[in-house]
């Protein structure tokens, strides 16, 4: 009878913060996703599905997320991952991801491996933290840089001419004393 509540109260245990985790993976505003070491996903939180609109069933597996991502970043973004699984290093990407309403939107992607005791990778676990008016915000400055440098640069240009010109007038003006 004791092994049997024991074993009912670890059962609670592993239930309750289960639960827990649940509630926190869902509260925070990352998109929370496990994969196994070698990259399957098994899990997703409720946001990922909030986000992309694809239920947990569509959305476990070992490449899918790649469909969901910007034509333009998905082959770096499988070889960034693929890196990060073959030598366990932290792996980190900006990339976009399509919404369910099919707009993109930037995120930080980041993953860190989880070992057991003999040191295997066990499991990954990745967030994925929307970036995106950051980076319109920087995009922005980058083409305001951008056009302050093409404006220097003309007003650079204006000023030598007004120079030579200037120069050209003094010689003008000195050869007229000059005579």
């Amino acid at each position: 009878m004791a092994n049997a509540e024991l074993l009912s109260n670890e059962e609670q245990i592993r239930r309750q913060a289960e639960a827990q985790f649940r509630l926190f993976a869902d509260f925070i505003p990352q998109l929370v996703w496990f994969t196994d070491p070698q990259g399957y996903h098994t899990y997703f939180n409720q946001r990922w599905v909030d986000f992309t609109g694809y239920s947990l069933e569509d959305s476990v597996g070992p490449d899918m997320w790649n469909n969901l991502l910007h034509p333009d970043d998905r082959q770096r973004a499988r070889d960034i991952w693929g890196h990060s699984l073959a030598t366990g290093e932290f792996y980190e990407i900006e990339y976009r991801f399509k919404s369910k309403n099919g707009d993109y939107r930037w995120f930080l992607g980041q993953a860190q491996p989880q070992y057991d005791e003999a040191g295997a990778i066990r499991q990954w676990f990745g967030t994925c933290t929307d970036i995106h008016d950051q980076k319109l915000t920087e995009l922005t400055l980058r083409r305001r840089e951008q056009e302050l440098e093409r404006a220097y640069a003309d007003l650079e240009v204006k000023v030598t001419f007004r120079n030579l010109e200037l120069e050209r007038q003094m010689q003008e003006l000195r050869q007229r004393l000059g005579e």
